[in-house]
């Protein structure tokens, strides 16, 4: 019984749940570019779903489009990827030895399991669109980057259904991005309580990016969840400051007490830096069996949404 429910637990989380979960609370079939802060996510969203509209009226006859270089869809590092939902590459303009392959085990290199994460999120019928972001390495570059990729599902002249997208490295991180990460691990932890934060800490799983990950308290201030300081997990940080001396858990468990979702703006050095910059964390509150716990996650605020946390 308990072998089951974590093949359970690993099924969801290796399907996209951060992907596709939010098809419950979200019914539109295309994407809403206004919660996007940034003009190059926009531009990319867009540019797939110009490929996508394209290649549902022509197939195949627009791959000839899609290979000019130069053009809207193939500039630079800026290219189209076409795959069937069995997992094989029908267009690829640069790794041109991958077409006709099967990458079902197509891994990046935390061992994320990507095409698994494209299929999920072009097969399903809800919201057959999203994100997944993966540490990679171009060809001819000795060092991977994060890579943030756009998928949708679309359908051919032959009625069959293909995952189409693009990627880009090092995108700024977008608020959005955070939001569905946090009600992703929610929606988790109400399925299956404490058994799923394993899942959460996984590098190789949907709920790591970039500095971004999940952290999960208790209503009085114990860390039960982060993967950044795995030391103080059990620990009672409700007494926590920032750079500034304000104590963020304290105002952050305060605020949830009257609602159910809540932004939280402090002062934090990025990775790297000795001064601090304006970070922000989206928390919410989720059921984990009998109990009420915290689930969030953070992101550093640059222009333009500054002023808006």
């Amino acid at each position: 019984m308990r072998n089951a429910l974590i093949n359970n637990i690993q099924k969801i989380c290796y399907l996209g749940l951060l992907i596709i979960v939010s098809c419950t609370k979200d019914q539109r079939t295309q994407p809403d570019l206004t919660r996007y802060q940034f003009k190059e996510t926009r531009d990319l969203v867009s540019l797939v779903n110009d490929a996508a509209a394209l290649f549902s009226k022509k197939g195949e006859d627009a791959f000839s489009e899609f290979r000019k270089e130069g053009s809207k869809w193939f500039s630079g590092s800026k290219y189209i990827f076409i795959y069937n939902l069995s997992g094989e590459c029908i267009f690829h303009p640069v790794l041109k030895d991958l077409l006709g392959k099967n990458l079902s085990n197509l891994k990046d290199l935390n061992g994320k399991p990507i095409d698994q994460f494209i299929q999920s999120i072009a097969s399903n019928h809800k919201k057959p669109f999203g994100w997944i972001h993966y540490l990679w390495a171009e060809p001819g570059e000795i060092f991977p980057s994060w890579k943030d990729a756009y998928i949708m599902g679309v359908k051919g002249p032959d009625g069959k259904t293909y995952a189409i997208g693009s990627g880009t490295f090092n995108i700024r991180t977008e608020v959005q991005f955070v939001v569905e990460l946090v009600d992703s691990a929610a929606e988790l932890i109400q399925k299956y309580g404490n058994k799923s934060y394993d899942h959460l800490i996984d590098k190789a799983g949907v709920f790591y990016f970039y500095n971004t990950y999940i952290f999960v308290l208790s209503t009085n201030g114990q860390l039960l969840v982060d993967p950044s300081y795995p030391i103080n997990i059990g620990r009672n940080v409700i007494d926590f400051k920032d750079y500034s001396g304000h104590m963020i858990i304290r105002e952050m468990l305060e605020k949830l007490k009257k609602e159910d979702v809540v932004y939280i703006s402090y002062m934090w050095p990025a990775p790297g830096q000795a001064n601090p910059s304006k970070k922000m964390i989206y928390a919410r509150k989720e059921l984990s069996g009998a109990d009420t716990i915290i689930v969030g996650s953070s992101l550093y605020l640059v222009e333009p949404i500054w002023e808006k946390f």
